[in-house]
């Protein structure tokens, strides 16, 4: 089954948040839409500009985009040569789907959310939450963004190790979100027994697999 159908991914604007996959999953759920309508790509935090799809700075630029592709990226960019929110308005409703990365993990397959994040855009629909299984056996400080929040989330030291349990129990303390994608799944052996506590615990579905192999399935 297609990633988009087991998400439930809907049409409007779906915020992608959390770690371990953000930009794959947004990717691989744009080229299953576009066979389906429009797709735009933005973000609500910073990002690197993708490399595999039209750009658009501004709102023309943009029907300029969509004229050639049903795939395209709008923003506007940081000093710092990074890619942010486009400052037009309506891009929030520019494409039949809108795919939006609404959170920042350092590339790290955990986190911890400050008090400002995630940038959730109050147009969204739907809400994906990605965990990194790469984090499940390592400890705290070296998997986690943020291990200074994750630790007392998880009633534990930043030295130690991340579990299924313990996992799920920070992602269920810190909500927001509707589904949880879990990534990187090939790295555990036995992956669906290994993941049965986030199904347990959170009071969403989870899905698994791994993004760079293309499989994924319902826990």
């Amino acid at each position: 089954m297609e990633l988009w159908k087991l998400l439930d991914i809907r049409p409007g604007l779906t915020a992608v948040i959390g770690s371990g996959g953000k930009t794959s999953l947004l990717r691989v759920l744009a080229q299953e839409l576009s066979r389906r309508g429009s797709v735009l790509l933005a973000t609500t935090t910073h990002i690197m500009r993708p490399d595999w799809c039209p750009f658009a700075e501004t709102e023309a630029a943009l029907r300029a985009a969509f004229a050639r592709s049903p795939i395209a990226c709008a923003g506007a960019f940081t000093p710092e040569g990074k890619l942010t929110a486009p400052d037009f308005p309506g891009w929030q409703t520019a494409a039949d789907f809108v795919l939006v990365e609404a959170d920042g993990s350092r590339r790290l397959p955990a986190k911890a959310h400050a008090p400002w994040e995630p940038v959730l855009p109050p147009e969204r629909r739907r809400t994906v939450c990605v965990f990194g299984a790469s984090a499940l056996g390592k400890p705290i400080r070296d998997a986690a963004h943020r291990p200074e929040l994750y630790a007392p989330l998880a009633a534990a030291s930043p030295d130690a190790v991340i579990t299924p349990v313990m996992a799920a129990r920070v992602l269920a303390a810190e909500g927001g979100f509707d589904v949880l994608f879990i990534n990187q799944a090939d790295v555990l052996t036995g992956a669906a027994a290994q993941l049965r506590p986030f199904a347990d615990v959170l009071p969403c579905p989870v899905v698994y697999g791994s993004l760079a192999r293309g499989a994924w399935r319902s826990l």
